[in-house]
């Protein structure tokens, strides 16, 4: 399968674009910065809000697949107008160009952001929560990838031969970053704005060829997330710490497993989180 990935060259598009190619499909990919020199693939320099560029790159390499991962990636640090208008217009350019020169498979990388509980005080009903659980935000990054799904949603009803699979991604940590969680324990009970989530960038990068290969139809949402918190305190008590009384969880929901619910893209793609900070 010839596909495109934009954003390879970022945090976790160089890990998308080596588990593509390694599984034999041909890769190409978009990005504004030029990847490592040892990415493998064709690379092509380009704006993805610029939809006369996005349609010259796609008609030149007619993909069968796309992982579309490039996005402004962070929720702070950049003025709100900007981070919607570059995610929602880049998004609607890459899908509606794909429709156009019929692209089966999509692999869209939303964010759990998109869920909306990790920018209110309010707490899901349950935990672990899975993809039907949500609550309007009116933070810029969250609805951007929030309308992302929404955009989803509406071509592979203007494309039928298209489906596309948005994948709700946590807090993406790579190999060498592992740190970064170390920092969170060493703070505790500050850094549980995401319920002291995260995933391995290695794991984003099996996500995406699950969702490129497996059987979907129409749009689907898939939550992914390591499959334990980044803590060594339960999680029941964490929660309950910072957020105060009240929070619900499932009689069966171990102390350190995390409350973002994988089960559905287990079931339905058989994708499951490998790498965990646990494992040294």
């Amino acid at each position: 399968m010839r596909v495109i990935v934009t954003g390879g060259s970022g945090k976790a598009g160089r890990y998308t674009v080596r588990e593509v190619a390694s599984a034999g499909h041909e890769v190409i990919n978009l990005d504004m910065a030029r990847p490592p020199t040892d990415l493998l693939g064709e690379f092509v320099q380009l704006d993805l809000t610029d939809t006369g560029e996005v349609y010259d790159v796609f008609s030149q390499f007619r993909p069968e697949g796309v992982c579309h991962l490039a996005a402004n990636p962070s929720p702070f640090g950049f003025p709100r107008h900007q981070t919607f208008e570059n995610n929602v217009l880049s998004t609607n350019n890459v899908m509606q160009a794909a429709g156009d020169v019929g692209v089966s498979r999509l692999v869209y990388a939303s964010s759990e952001m998109a869920t909306g509980w990790l920018t209110t005080d309010e707490l899901p009903p349950q935990f672990p929560f899975d993809e039907n659980d949500r609550v309007d935000s009116p933070n810029a990054y969250a609805l951007s990838k929030y309308m992302g799904e929404v955009i989803a949603e509406s071509m592979v009803r203007q494309y039928p031969s298209m489906s596309v699979c948005s994948l709700r991604i946590n807090n993406v940590i790579v190999p060498d970053g592992y740190d970064v969680l170390q920092f969170r324990r060493e703070n505790f009970p500050e850094g549980g704005v995401n319920f002291w989530s995260y995933i391995d960038a290695r794991d984003v990068a099996t996500a995406f060829r699950a969702g490129l290969e497996g059987e979907i139809e129409g749009h689907e949402v898939f939550l992914i997330a390591a499959a334990d918190t980044c803590l060594d305190t339960p999680i029941q008590d964490a929660i309950g710490r910072l957020y105060g009384p009240g929070a619900r969880f499932a009689p069966d929901h171990g102390p350190f497993d995390s409350v973002f619910s994988c089960r559905k893209i287990e079931e339905r793609l058989g994708w499951k989180a490998r790498h965990s900070w646990r494992d040294g």
